[in-house]
């Protein structure tokens, strides 16, 4: 199963989302996870496990385990919710595992000690100091830096506990950014009252990280002052994909999900996932090889910058 289909199997209902996680995975491809590592703001883990080879059997999704629909449209982290028994089946297990996970949500936390996945668990605030001593990790990955209050002492903090010679693989969000959203283009920039509908689709992402967009010289000042070197830097996410996966499926989420609970007869479910998957694979592989070849959008920077770090 291609890295595409296994992240449709687990994000059906968010098609959009697994083609841009099927963009970072193939971004990242050549970063190695070993020695000690550390997976920062891992969430509930499944991306990390599949970037990582493993693979869920097709019965399994990431909604098994969702609570607060009806807060959806006010923000909500619907994913942040842990339901007793939820256990994901596992079909193979990933060609390596981290050290240490962690992130600030418990419930998001106790879904990826089901994976088998990591050794260690901790809940920790990464705004804050992060509780280990200095050159504990030999390579660190994390997708949540644009998301956290101040970047530079984030990344400062990464450095304090990367081994000297040690990796971080970096997903940070470039300038052109904020352009590619609707609804900061067509609400925000312009105070457009028209399309304050937007902010459905949008559901905070504006306020809370696209605002930390960054061009290239912003981030390597960044970097630079926090005592890591750039080993690699490639930019990926073009304007297309980054449009698609803001409108997606997103504002239908909470329907689909309860017409999908509404199914009692699972072998019928499954039927229904399969031809679902098919139907998006057909649409979102061409999408992705495109992408994967730079053909997209060619005469606009990409939306994100892939960074590895390495410390001095």
């Amino acid at each position: 199963m291609s890295v595409l289909r296994e992240l449709l199997n687990v994000y059906w209902l968010r098609p959009e989302t697994a083609l841009w996680r099927a963009i970072d995975i193939e971004t990242m491809k050549d970063f190695e996870v070993e020695g000690n590592s550390l997976d920062l703001g891992c969430g509930d883990g499944v991306l990390s496990f599949i970037r990582g080879g493993g693979k869920f059997d097709t019965s399994f999704d990431d909604y098994q385990s969702i609570g607060n629909l009806d807060k959806f449209y006010d923000n909500h982290d619907v994913h942040d919710t842990f339901i007793e028994g939820y256990l994901p089946k596992i079909s193979k297990k990933p060609d390596y595992m981290f050290s240490t996970a962690l992130d600030q949500k418990n419930n998001l936390l106790q879904k990826s000690k089901t994976l088998g996945f990591y050794n260690d668990f901790i809940l920790h605030d990464a705004n804050k100091k992060m509780p280990f001593q200095e050159n504990s990790y030999d390579s660190i990955f994390s997708n949540i830096v644009y998301w956290l209050d101040e970047p530079q002492k984030s990344i400062n903090e990464i450095s304090r506990v990367l081994n000297r010679g040690g990796q971080a693989a970096l997903m940070l969000p470039n300038s052109s950014m904020p352009d590619f959203s609707f609804f900061n283009q067509l609400h925000i920039k312009n105070q457009n009252k028209d399309y304050e509908f937007l902010k459905y689709l949008d559901r905070g992402r504006y306020s809370s990280n696209i605002k930390t967009s960054k061009s290239y010289e912003e981030w390597k000042n960044i970097i630079s002052k926090s005592g890591l070197k750039i080993v690699t830097h490639k930019m990926h996410l073009s304007k297309t994909v980054i449009q698609i996966w803001d409108v997606g499926l997103r504002p239908l989420f909470p329907v689909l999900l309860k017409l999908v609970n509404a199914v009692e007869d699972k072998e019928k479910l499954q039927e229904i996932k399969n031809e679902w998957i098919e139907i998006f694979m057909k649409l979102l592989e061409p999408l992705f090889d495109l992408e994967m070849q730079n053909k997209l959008n060619q005469n606009e920077e990409k939306a994100f910058h892939y960074f590895v770090l390495e410390k001095r």
